[in-house]
């Protein structure tokens, strides 16, 4: 008697997240386990390759094998459950956290953040922004008091590590930092269709975190100006708005 689908399709699914040499299905023959080996080695393959695209900076640290040992692991740990490949590498960053024990590598963890955050800016909405003239439109007093609308593909984030320096030393010129332990405010930006970083103050960093978190302007320049009496506002607002990083006023609820 044929078993239920649902049967198959569990046993099938074990089959292909076993690792060392697995049997085949029951029932199954040396012809299946062999489809089955080949079914395998194609999913890892296709999972490895989403992680390096998500990771190519730390792929291009730590080496093909290292990271091919990571791939699996860190699948074995978080098996996909969805069918897009491109969030498979959502739960890397915190995994590589106890992955990696060298303390010398501990930068590994926060580098992954800032790559998956560059990573999901690529998939973000793209909405529109306000023009020049049209942010010069609004009275002083009404910006001040306005939440803003943050672009959808910003992150913000901080490291004790300078992560900025050591992943543009993977762009074409690049150069290494000296020091490792450099600690480093982020902002992920798409001015246009490419993820960017842009280095921020602590200053800077504690007012767009305010922003995001639905803060008005002047409650934001207030984080700002209890961590540096000196900010400077209107370069930061400049560098902001170049970057498309605010797009414009939030809607308020009702």
């Amino acid at each position: 008697m044929p078993r239920p689908i649902e049967s198959l399709q569990r046993e099938f699914a074990q089959a292909l997240e076993a690792y060392g040499r697995p049997p085949a299905l029951s029932g199954g023959h040396a012809s299946q386990r062999e489809r089955i080996d080949l079914y395998r080695s194609s999913v890892r393959s296709h999972r490895r390759t989403a992680l390096a695209s998500a990771y190519p900076v730390l792929l291009a640290l730590v080496g093909d094998a290292y990271f091919d040992a990571l791939s699996v692991a860190y699948a074995r740990a978080h098996p996909s459950s969805d069918g897009d490949l491109n969030s498979f590498g959502a739960a890397l960053p915190v995994f590589v956290e106890t992955y990696e024990q060298d303390a010398r590598f501990r930068y590994f963890a926060d580098l992954a953040r800032l790559e998956w955050s560059l990573h999901k800016a690529y998939f973000a909405a793209d909405p529109q922004a306000l023009t020049a003239q049209q942010w010069t439109a609004i009275h002083p007093d009404d910006l001040l008091g306005a939440r803003l609308a943050v672009h959808p593909a910003c992150a913000p984030m901080s490291s004790r590590f300078a992560i900025a320096d050591i992943w543009t030393a993977h762009r074409p010129g690049g150069v290494f930092p000296p020091s490792l332990e450099s600690p480093t405010h982020v902002l992920v930006v798409r001015p246009l269709w490419r993820p960017e970083i842009r280095v921020q103050s602590a200053a800077a960093h504690a007012a767009f975190v305010s922003l995001l978190d639905g803060a008005r302007l002047n409650d934001a320049l207030g984080a700002a100006f209890d961590i540096d009496a000196e900010f400077d506002f209107i370069a930061q607002w400049r560098v902001w708005i170049e970057a498309n990083a605010i797009t414009g006023l939030a809607v308020e609820s009702p």
